[in-house]
């Protein structure tokens, strides 16, 4: 084994000068590549990216026995991954001549180090003498090796220079036991070394302190010379003492009777990538920490800023009881007013807040108890418009209790608000099997969910709008009191328990919104 024979060969300019038949293939087996003297040597053309592992017509074993493609040489290494020893078989031509080779078949490896492909050398085997003692005819054939031999020199030679040219990877052979024997312009570009500096210490060199102390080179080679293989990804050392960030090819290199001779190390330079990805790995922790900053101030400023608007209404109230100016009781009533809504609007912020964190417990949650419960604290408001309720008996969920309770009591009041007088509300829920779940956020968590229907026979809207009511801060009606907050909390608290929301309406028709919520779901 030359030691180049981890080397990935894809220049098709090159291998056509080799002075042997040469084939390359990918990891399927498919042809991708065959020089003039491989024809010459079949006899035939093969088709590229159809035939596999052989171009010749038939194949024998040396014996004379038919050899299964599938357990030719260039099969055997793809399926193994590593070069084996040099193997004589029998190729037939399609005019039915047969010739002795051997195959010298190697896998070609990408940067991450799997097999990428092959690459296979055959060599026509010299006829065997019939007469041993014939001199002129074993000096023919010495010459004839010697010929071979200088041939295949120069094809190493190429080889050799072809790896010291490459500079986007440093290409090192080392023996057993790790020292460096040779040096890419590639290793000296990304290293710092000069081949004269380098050849002979041992690879650990490239190593931080802290690797050296917990012997990750020795490991690297243990599990190369156990496996065939090894990789690692991490800091490695410059000359000059600055890190780069390596990803390294760790292969073990044996020879014909598979002995380990050593070991090919093939490292790329993927500092900048590192780099980028500390960068996004930063700034996505720079952006949890304000996220976190934030949901702190608005719980603090909710906090804080009830307490100054609770003494604005009590003073205004204690103002209104002094004056008699009918004038200035209604500018008093304006301001006990606003200072209501920016309570309210307050307090659904600081939900909202919450909401988002996420941090209540799921229970199981009856929600007939959470719509009995909704309709007693709106009691005097459907009693004053005269409101008849409709629903259906409703099922126990996973679910965040205080969470469904918002829930509801937005969805029941939205209804209340745009109802007419002497109208319905109806609440329906139906426990179902949805058959297409690409509408859900989550579909890992139970095919069986739970559907409500929150149905009003009131003014409605123009459908256009119906994304946009679940914005923050929306509304559609200036005339109606509400913060706009209502129906973005109910979209928060669906999307908190894996469901979703959906409206239809019609001006003058009223409004009809759909929930789904799974049965079983947890935080």
């Amino acid at each position: 084994m030359t030691n180049t024979e981890i080397i990935q060969i894809d220049l098709a300019e090159l291998l056509e000068t080799l002075p042997e038949a040469v084939y390359t293939c990918d990891s399927n087996g498919k042809i991708t590549f065959f020089n003039q003297l491989a024809v010459n040597l079949w006899g035939r053309s093969p088709e590229i990216d159809k035939d596999l592992w052989c171009g010749s017509w038939k194949m024998y074993n040396v014996d004379g026995t038919v050899l299964d493609k599938q357990k030719c040489p260039m099969a055997t290494t793809l399926a193994k991954g590593k070069a084996l020893a040099v193997e004589e078989i029998i190729i037939e031509k399609t005019n039915g001549a047969r010739i002795n080779v051997l195959a010298n078949a190697k896998p070609i490896f990408d940067t991450a180090g799997n097999v990428i492909g092959g690459i296979n050398t055959l060599i026509k085997k010299p006829e065997t003498q019939e007469n041993q003692h014939n001199k002129e005819k074993l000096s023919n054939t010495k010459d004839h090796d010697n010929k071979r031999n200088l041939k295949l020199q120069e094809s190493e030679n190429r080889y050799h220079k072809m790896i010291e040219e490459v500079e986007d990877y440093a290409i090192l052979l080392l023996d057993p036991n790790g020292n460096v024997q040779n040096w890419n312009l590639g290793a000296q570009k990304i290293k710092g070394y000069t081949e004269k500096e380098i050849v002979g210490k041992n690879f650990s060199l490239f190593y931080l302190t802290e690797d050296r102390e917990r012997k990750l080179p020795q490991r690297l080679i243990e599990i190369a010379a156990h496996e065939g293989k090894a990789t690692h990804e991490g800091w490695r050392l410059k000359k000059n003492g600055e890190k780069f960030w390596g990803f390294v090819v760790l292969t073990a290199l044996h020879d014909d009777q598979n002995n380990i001779i050593g070991f090919s190390k093939v490292t790329r330079d993927l500092t900048e990538r590192k780099l980028f990805e500390d960068q996004l790995e930063e700034n996505a922790k720079s952006i949890e920490f304000r996220n976190k900053q934030l949901e702190e101030y608005a719980h603090i400023a909710s906090h804080d800023l009830q307490e100054p608007l609770r003494k604005i209404r009590i003073f205004a109230e204690m103002l209104s009881h002094k004056i008699d100016d009918v004038s200035a009781l209604k500018d008093i009533a304006k301001i006990e007013s606003a200072a209501e809504r920016m309570t309210i609007l307050i307090k659904d912020v600081l939900a909202y807040s919450e909401i988002a964190q996420g941090q209540q417990m799921f229970a199981p949650t009856n929600l007939n108890e959470i719509l009995s419960n909704v309709q007693e604290d709106c009691e005097l408001w459907i009693q004053e418009k005269n409101i008849t309720i409709q629903h259906n008996n409703l099922p126990v969920i996973h679910a965040i209790p205080i969470q469904m309770h918002q829930l509801f009591s937005n969805l029941f009041t939205n209804a209340l608000k745009y109802s007419y007088l002497g109208g319905t509300i109806s609440i329906f829920g139906n426990v179902k099997t949805i058959p297409n779940l690409d509408q859900f956020s989550d579909q890992k968590i139970s095919l069986e969910y739970v559907e409500l229907l929150f149905k009003d026979n009131g003014k409605g809207f123009d459908s256009k709008y119906s994304n946009h009511i679940f914005k923050l801060f929306q509304r559609l009606n200036d005339s109606e009191k509400g913060m706009g907050i209502g129906l973005a909390l109910c979209k928060k608290i669906i999307e908190n328990h894996k469901g979703n929301i959906a409206v239809k309406s019609e001006i003058g028709m009223g409004t009809e919104f759909i929930v789904h919520l799974p049965i079983n779901t947890s935080n």
